[in-house]
């Protein structure tokens, strides 16, 4: 079991809360608050408290908290020298654990970095525009690049600053949320 931080109700705004019956939940959950419960037949007794999930969020410029979305890199010795560059609206992790589930994937494919953000969907196809037009890109119709690591990952990076609101580029002013 993962240990998650707790928050106060305060603290809580800055990030997204995670539906109770979503299945992975568990991946997405980073932190915990605790509120006053909204059962009312709970709410006659006192004393009792709801337990909220919460996941990453970004801060994005109206002050508004939006679900974290990815880019990411991934590797796998099995075909060396080609980065697989993608986007998850989830977790890094889940949608590796998705990508390795399929049958035709002799080993596993590693995720060896992940840009936090909003907007991973431009962001992913601005790098993937910028990598085929420089000769990386290995099919049209695939996310797979004959690239080091490095220079994806620094590609992602600028990019980044200029596609997307991250947590890096964006800090809320005190008092304004």
């Amino acid at each position: 079991m993962r240990n998650l931080k707790y928050v106060t109700p305060e603290e809580a705004r800055h990030y997204v809360p995670v539906e109770r019956d979503d299945p992975y939940r568990w991946s997405k959950s980073i932190a915990y608050t605790l509120v006053p419960t909204k059962n009312p037949d709970l709410a006659k007794q006192g004393g009792w408290e709801d337990f909220i999930y919460l996941g990453h969020g970004v801060t994005d410029p109206t002050y508004s908290t939006q679900p974290s979305e990815w880019v990411y890199v991934l590797v796998n010795k099995s075909v060396p020298g080609i980065c697989k560059i993608g986007m998850t609206a989830t977790s890094v992790r889940q949608r590796v654990a998705e990508i390795n589930s399929a049958t035709g994937v002799i080993t596993p494919w590693i995720p060896v970095y992940r840009f936090e953000c909003i907007n991973a969907l431009a962001l992913e196809q601005g790098v993937h525009r910028e990598l085929e037009i420089l000769g990386y890109r290995v099919n049209p119709n695939r996310e797979g690049f004959e690239i080091p690591s490095e220079v994806a990952i620094q590609t992602i990076e600028r990019l980044g600053d200029l596609l997307t609101v991250g947590p890096k580029q964006f800090q809320p002013k005190p008092g304004k949320l």
